[in-house]
């Protein structure tokens, strides 16, 4: 397993989530440990009451028997205007961005499982992740197939096959980390002829962010050893 799952895309442009706040004055060291400790705790609140409440919404019931790669649209969700919105929404307010997830906006869904796996409410970050894959958000069914990889020891033979679709998928889209980790299952043990020049072609598109990308620096370590395996013409 590669993957390293804190590392995250969102669509086709966003790279970090800088939610910037300017004050009319200077705040003592005092006010400022009171206010970020009132927002910890309350996001710690908001992120416990939304692990529970996800039985009670329809939407996420029994959805991580889904297979990402089969529930997901032919074609992945473009970002509307108002994204950046629900980006500084979804940094301040964890409860409103999980409300605007259940009323099926895939952006907040997509950071509201972020914000549950940070906390390791690893089930309903799962859960969430499906359902922002459902709703379009190529990095959401990328992190859903690697959670299949964490978190079931026993894989059956239609799970790894969903593993390797939905991998394959996102990296048609173009996901940086679903090209790394769908080259990554091309090469896989389990395949009895690794298909070496397919995972390399695949591998060209994982670095669209840059090098210093965590997606990127995977693939120049899985294209580095691929290349140690190749037998010379």
């Amino acid at each position: 397993m590669i993957m390293n799952r804190t590392t995250i895309y969102l669509g086709l442009s966003i790279l970090t989530i800088n939610v910037l706040t300017s004050c009319s004055h200077y705040k003592s060291d005092s006010e400022i440990m009171s206010t970020d400790s009132h927002y910890a705790t309350t996001e710690v609140a908001s992120l416990s009451f939304i692990a529970s409440d996800l039985k009670h919404h329809q939407i996420f019931t029994n959805n991580l028997n889904k297979c990402p790669a089969y529930t997901s649209p032919s074609q992945q969700t473009p970002l509307s205007n108002s994204y950046r919105d629900i980006i500084s929404t979804c940094e301040n307010n964890k409860f409103k961005c999980y409300q605007s997830c259940v009323e099926n906006d895939a952006v907040a869904c997509y950071l509201v499982a972020l914000s549950l796996q940070e906390a390791n409410y690893k089930l309903p970050a799962e859960q969430v992740f499906q359902r922002s894959c459902e709703l379009g958000i190529a990095s959401g069914c990328t992190n859903r197939a690697a959670g299949m990889l964490d978190y079931k020891k026993h894989l059956t033979t239609e799970q790894k096959k969903c593993i390797f679709s939905t991998f394959e998928k996102t990296c048609d889209w173009r996901d940086p980390w679903g090209c790394t980790m769908f080259a990554d299952q091309l090469i896989s043990e389990e395949n009895t002829e690794p298909n070496y020049k397919k995972a390399l072609n695949v591998l060209n598109y994982s670095c669209k962010h840059g090098d210093t990308d965590p997606a990127c620096q995977s693939a120049k370590r899985l294209r580095k050893f691929i290349n140690s395996k190749i037998k010379p013409d």
